[in-house]
């Protein structure tokens, strides 16, 4: 997607988050990252976005609804993806859908489960196409669903805590200097994913570091 598309894209939704219901608004993240964190839809939806975006236009009267159904939606897709990998078992990654996700993903989010082991839950969401593997490689090793549910549901908070918590203060703060929703929304979007590419890249380097502890 070009950068003239991306832009449109953003107004369009905060266009129409801002004058719609903001229930539907609430009803649209949950069904987004639902199927965001599901292991095919997770490759293609925008779901960082969204619930950026979504929290940057309605603002922070909609702050715990939105963070609710954030929470809500990721425990819901990454426990599917948790009893379709426990019910179908290693021999996914052969069949039509595994082949779909690509060998290059499977491997990466087996490097993660190998270097974190089922605690990878807490932080993979925080990384691109992997947190939709990860919780199916688990159920492919039938963690006891207790576990994992405890873990992905905090995960699942830690990550939705970090980017509402971003858009709240960007979107509160454009709102006081008297900025619109249009730049409202951009602002959020571009904090919020400075706030994942962080977490991300000191997560990789943790990885590395623990990889290269392990292989002295």
């Amino acid at each position: 997607m070009t950068l003239i598309h991306t832009d449109t894209a953003v107004r369009d939704f905060a266009s129409w988050a801002s004058t719609v219901d903001p229930w539907y608004c609430v009803l649209t993240v949950l069904v987004v990252l639902s199927a965001e964190t599901s292991l095919l839809l997770g490759m293609i939806l925008p779901g960082d976005a969204v619930l950026l975006l979504a929290v940057g236009v309605l603002g922070s009267h909609w702050t715990l609804p939105l963070f609710l159904a954030a929470v809500l939606a990721n425990v819901i897709g990454q426990t599917g993806g948790y009893w379709l990998g426990r019910a179908i078992g290693p021999g996914l990654r052969t069949t039509w859908l595994g082949r779909k996700v690509g060998e290059r993903r499977w491997r990466a989010a087996e490097s993660v489960l190998h270097g974190s082991g089922a605690r990878a839950l807490i932080t993979t969401r925080f990384v691109a196409f992997v947190h939709a593997v990860v919780p199916v490689l688990v159920g492919t090793l039938r963690l006891p669903f207790g576990r994992f549910l405890g873990l992905a549901t905090i995960g699942a908070s830690l990550w939705a805590t970090a980017l509402t918590g971003m858009a709240v203060v960007l979107g509160e703060t454009a709102r006081t200097v008297g900025y619109g929703w249009g730049f409202t929304a951009f602002a959020c979007l571009g904090g919020g994913i400075a706030v994942v590419l962080i977490i991300r890249a000191v997560r990789n380097r943790s990885a590395r570091n623990s990889h290269e502890a392990t292989s002295i």
